[in-house]
Formats: C-alpha cells, sequence, structure tokens
C-alpha cells in the first residue's frame, strides 16, 4: 500500500516516542493526510518525559490519543516467564512482545478515532514489518497496515535516518532520549533494545554499550545482593515478602537487577525473514524474575514434565518473536504451561553478584508438587532414602 492510495482516509499511526515513526507521522501529516497519533505508554521512559513528547506532537497540528499500556506490558512479561518464552540466546522477547501489547491496546482508540488505516515506522523487510501486519489481522481485521519503507515515494522523501533526523529538526519535532540518526532505542516496562552501526558490525563488543536499565557488572556493588521472590502459578508476585502489582514488581526488579549488573544480552538471532542479524538487549528485570521461576520449577517438575516443558516454552518464545500468538500451536502450548505451572509456586532466595546470579535456594514450595527429593545425610547416611518434596510448613494453593 502506497500513500497516496489512502488519501481522504484517516490514519491512525503508532507513535511509540522513535525517530522513524515520529518522522512518517509528520510527512504524513504535512503531505495532507488525515493523521491521529496513537501513543501508548509502555513505560519506555519516565511519564514526564513521555508527556512531553505528546505535548511537542500536538504542538505540530497532529492530534495524539494516549493510552496507558504499562499494566498490560507487565501482564504480558510476566506471562513470559512463567512459560519461559525466551527466544534465540536468551532473548526475552520485549520488542515482539510489546508489538502485541500495542496494537492489541490501541484497537479501541483507533476505532473510536475512526482510523481507516493502520501505520508505523519499522523499517522495511525487517521483523516488525512483519508483527504489525499480523498483529493488525488479529485485532484490526480488515484494516490496512502502510509499511512507509516500502513505499517508494516515502523512501525517496526520507532515504535514510539522517534524513528523517534532518526532516524533524527542521519540524521542530524530538523523538525519545537516545533515538537518533546513528542510535536506536526500542524501549518498554520489560526490556531495552539498542541499533547502530557500530553494532552491525560484528567485530565490535557491546560491553561499552552505555546501558539504560542498569549498570555494567564491573560497576556493580562488591557486596551480594540477596532477595527472595515468591511465584504463585509460575508467575513471580512478591519481593521481599511484599506483594506487588504486576507493572511495580517489574519496574523493582529492573532497578535491583540493574544495579547489580544483570541483563545485557548480545545474540544472533533467527529473524523472520530467514535471515541472521545481531541483537543487543537489556532484560534485567525479567533475567532476574526468570532465574526464581526456572529454580522452581526444576524443584516441582519431573523429568518428562521438564522436558516437555521446554519444547513449550520454545513453541511460545517463536510464537512472540513472529506475532504468531494467536495460532493452534501457541494457543495449545500456553494450554499446556498453564496446566504445569498451577503447582509452580514457590518462595525462591536468590544471591546477585556483578552480572550473575551465584546463589539459590528453595525457601517454600508447594506441597502438592508430586515429585520425589532424594537425600542422603538428612536420611540414614548409609542409603538414599526417598520421600515427598517438602520445604517448610507454608500452605499454597495449588489447586
Amino acid at each position: 500500500m502506497q500513500n497516496s492510495e489512502f488519501f481522504g482516509r484517516r490514519v491512525g499511526i503508532a507513535l511509540s516516542g522513535g525517530l522513524s515513526s515520529l518522522a512518517v507521522g509528520a510527512r504524513l501529516l504535512e503531505d495532507g493526510h488525515d493523521v491521529v497519533g496513537l501513543a501508548g505508554y509502555l513505560g519506555q521512559c519516565e511519564p514526564a518525559e513521555f508527556d512531553s513528547f505528546v505535548d511537542t506532537v500536538r504542538a505540530s497540528g497532529m492530534p495524539v490519543r494516549t493510552v496507558d499500556l504499562t499494566p498490560a506490558m507487565a501482564t504480558a512479561a510476566l506471562d513470559l516467564i512463567a512459560f519461559d518464552g525466551h527466544y534465540d540466546g536468551g532473548y526475552w522477547n520485549t520488542t515482539g512482545l510489546s508489538r502485541e501489547v500495542i496494537v492489541a491496546g490501541l484497537a479501541d482508540e483507533f476505532h473510536d478515532a475512526k482510523c481507516e488505516v493502520l501505520a508505523h515506522g519499522c523499517v522495511g523487510g525487517g521483523n516488525d514489518q512483519r508483527r504489525f501486519e499480523r498483529n493488525g489481522a488479529r485485532y484490526l481485521p480488515d484494516i490496512p497496515v502502510f509499511a512507509p519503507w516500502t513505499d517508494p515515494e516515502m523512501r525517496a522523501k526520507m532515504p535514510d535516518r539522517a534524513a528523517m533526523a534532518e526532516y524533524l529538526d527542521r519540524r521542530g519535532l524530538v523523538p525519545m532520549p537516545g533515538n537518533t540518526a546513528e542510535h536506536s532505542i526500542e524501549g518498554n516496562l520489560a526490556g531495552v533494545s539498542h541499533e547502530d552501526a557500530s553494532l552491525e558490525d560484528l567485530r565490535t563488543t557491546p560491553r561499552a554499550l552505555p546501558r539504560q536499565l542498569g549498570v555494567a557488572p564491573e560497576e556493580a556493588p562488591d557486596s551480594i545482593t540477596t532477595l527472595t521472590i515468591g511465584i504463585e502459578r509460575a508467575r513471580p508476585v512478591e519481593l521481599d515478602g511484599r506483594r506487588l502489582p504486576p507493572a511495580e514488581l517489574l519496574r523493582q526488579a529492573n532497578l535491583i537487577a540493574g544495579r547489580c549488573g544483570l541483563g545485557l544480552v548480545d545474540v544472533f538471532e533467527n529473524r523472520v525473514n530467514g535471515t541472521k542479524c545481531r541483537g543487543v538487549y537489556e532484560a534485567p528485570g525479567m533475567q532476574l524474575l526468570s532465574s526464581a521461576v526456572r529454580t522452581a520449577y526444576e524443584t516441582v517438575t519431573d523429568r518428562a514434565a521438564d522436558e516437555l516443558r521446554r519444547t513449550l516454552s520454545r513453541v511460545v518464545g517463536v510464537s512472540v518473536y513472529e506475532a504468531t500468538t494467536g495460532s493452534l500451536a501457541a494457543r495449545a502450548a500456553r494450554a499446556g504451561l498453564e496446566e504445569m505451572a498451577r503447582l509452580v509456586n514457590a518462595v525462591i532466595e536468590l544471591e546477585i553478584y556483578k552480572g550473575a546470579v551465584i546463589g539459590r535456594a528453595i525457601k517454600d514450595v508447594d506441597h502438592a508438587a508430586q515429585v520425589v527429593h532424594q537425600r542422603r545425610f538428612a536420611g540414614t547416611g548409609h542409603n538414599w532414602a526417598s520421600g515427598p518434596l517438602t520445604v517448610s510448613s507454608a500452605a499454597w494453593n495449588g489447586s
């Protein structure tokens, strides 16, 4: 679809604060299109920064509707932890996950604003272009999606990121911090991705990359940080005995794990279009919380269940990355994992030191878990004794 094909039809553009989507929206508006900005707040920055960004866009003449998507983003992230749905190299799918949250979360505003075309700023031929198309087909059926960087007319006006940055500067528009012609940051409550020319050179290590959600391991405290994480049905619900809503729990986990140097992964992933690409991601809270959940799973699942869990988790991880979470395979995988998650109720203690989880202890566990614990020194001393897995007398509801 080219922009000349939808003159007279209202365009809703998904704005997250990135350079590209802002440039597309401003260009369409200047070209005479009827454009409405749909801005979802996913925790990609401080609330005041987001409000300032929205005010600037509105001042340029574009109406903007905003939606707080942090509760949905946090719930989706904790579900992904429960399903162990990471992708290649331990990437926690924070970008792919956010695309579904954005399209699903903005669908009501899209209809309420009487928009007829969904636009985005994603790079032509990349993962996100396909994610918007697939999520659009699921949550906004029969709505055409405008992929700007596959449109020759749009590309002629802004052939590269430098041209986009120059155009926005002339218009007095500023993207979120960190988004420049040389560097792109895609962030939300669950994590941050980094892209730039230097990282596309595989000889470059991302070790010196300025982190958005924490510090490098060598800058972390010299003492061990100990934290307990309460888990119900494989979802983290408590930090150090404090029960928190999903969004606040994820924020606190990011703060704790970030200052301890956790969370940066450098992966070479298999992309939706069949190519390979380097990805550099931060997700300290996801790394921390998933370490506790995996410990709980190891404690309460037998070998057959654990092997099945790993297979189903891979299906979920791929479906989030490829935006096929509505497929039969993905839905069946989630249903199977939910059955296992019923018994994943525990309190796990983790010890964190300079970018690593160095110790773990099971402080409490669901007594309904059908596994047998074998021990020697706590038994006869001469023979291995077996019995039900027990830690303490605390009661969990495993029904």
